[in-house]
């Protein structure tokens, strides 16, 4: 289970489409999470679950300090003995220092930056409070992050109804070896007043079907999300692990805010589309078990009847994101606000996406071939090769 803790609204940057809008600065208190991980054991025995992910979240969550950050995670090891625990962070990446890094590493935190694609791109919505962009320091950090043996994922907010050049996207991805996932931009905080959403995911599918071709045509190995994830699930390889497409929401993963409210996902902090209660007044299990938190997970069960009965693609969207949802529309009972877009885009993975995936295998398979042939040549010429003339004096 996933624990997304919203350790602070306060953010050092002003990032147009931020989830947060503009909240005033509030922090987590340390007794919150105390009482988080006392109880937690009572939640995941409950459901026969031993693994446990704290995501430290904002916000800007590096604005919660080091000592404060190291208070919590030492709580949690020392009480949750027994349960495998991973401790993991989204971050502006602005802040980064040696300091931090050392503290990542000791600490075994898992990073994630917020890089929206090439400068660009990037410095048109995440910039500082006094209007300065982003994308270069953020880059050097990345670099210095991977210099010291850090493994960093990236998070792209896509952001833009207008063509973005795949080509140079997927390029500013190879030269830096990122390890993007890119999700569209949803109109909630600042971004609520987006009239083009449909226009801008229209184009984010666009996105991905470029990106898709090419990796494939370029043989590279870059990960792109959820891209790989897609494929894979079509594939049988692997199953979805995004909760926008798997349908766990409400199920694998608990939101809980600066103020103690709990909720079903760490973009509601805002909006409390619908929250379980509070941690202060009742236990963890009683959260988890609310009335709200089942009609978080009754949804799929409702779609399956209405509006996704028969839907050829459930499996790889389980009526979509259930935030989204409410937001758009003001209700649970409503499918996936995307829901056509997403339809066209899983039906191209399955038909064109496939035979792409199909042609570059075949491909890669005569490469190798035609690898070991060569290989084989030369083994045969050494080994008939004389005594002498193998090893001339």
């Amino acid at each position: 289970m996933q624990i997304i803790l919203k350790l602070t609204t306060a953010c050092n940057l002003n990032c147009v489409y931020c989830s947060e809008g503009d909240l005033p600065a509030e922090t987590l208190l340390q007794e919150i999470f105390f009482k988080l991980v006392d109880e937690l054991p009572a939640l995941l025995d409950n459901f026969g679950q031993r693994d446990a992910e704290f995501l430290f979240h904002g916000g800007e969550p590096m604005l919660y300090g080091q000592q404060n950050l190291r208070t919590l995670i030492d709580y949690a090891r020392e009480n949750l003995d027994g349960y495998d625990l991973r401790f993991l962070m989204q971050t502006n990446g602005t802040l980064i220092d040696d300091a931090w890094i050392n503290f990542f590493r000791d600490e075994k935190i898992s990073v994630g930056v917020s890089l929206d694609g090439y400068p660009e791109l990037h410095d048109k919505n995440r910039r500082t409070k006094s209007n300065e962009p982003t994308a270069e320091k953020i880059l050097s950090n990345l670099r210095k992050m991977r210099d010291a043996g850090l493994s960093v994922g990236t998070l792209m907010v896509f952001n833009s109804a207008a063509t973005v050049d795949a080509e140079k996207l997927f390029d500013f991805i190879q030269a830096n070896e990122l390890h993007p996932k890119i999700h569209s931009v949803v109109p909630c905080g600042r971004a609520a007043d987006v009239k083009n959403s449909a226009e801008i995911y229209d184009a984010w599918v666009a996105l991905m079907k470029k990106l898709f071709e090419l990796s494939l045509a370029r043989e590279s190995s870059k990960v792109i999300e959820p891209l790989d994830e897609l494929v894979d699930a079509i594939l049988g390889i692997s199953p979805l692990r995004e909760c926008s497409f798997n349908g766990t929401c409400g199920k694998n993963f608990v939101s809980v805010y600066p103020d103690g409210e709990v909720g079903f996902c760490g973009r509601d902090n805002l909006a409390r589309c619908l929250t379980y209660g509070n941690l202060r007044e009742k236990t963890l299990l009683e959260l988890y078990t609310s009335t709200n938190a089942e009609k978080i997970r009754a949804r799929q069960d409702y779609l399956q009847t209405h509006d996704c009965k028969n839907c050829s693609d459930w499996q790889l969207c389980h009526g979509g994101c259930a935030f989204e949802a409410v937001n758009f529309s003001g209700t649970l009972e409503a499918k996936y606000p995307h829901c056509s877009a997403r339809k066209n885009f899983l039906s191209w993975l399955h038909g064109d996406g496939l035979k792409l995936l199909k042609t570059a295998l075949v491909r890669e398979k005569k490469r190798l071939r035609q690898s070991i042939r060569v290989k084989k040549q030369l083994r045969d010429e050494i080994e008939n090769l004389g005594v002498d003339d193998a090893c001339p004096l």
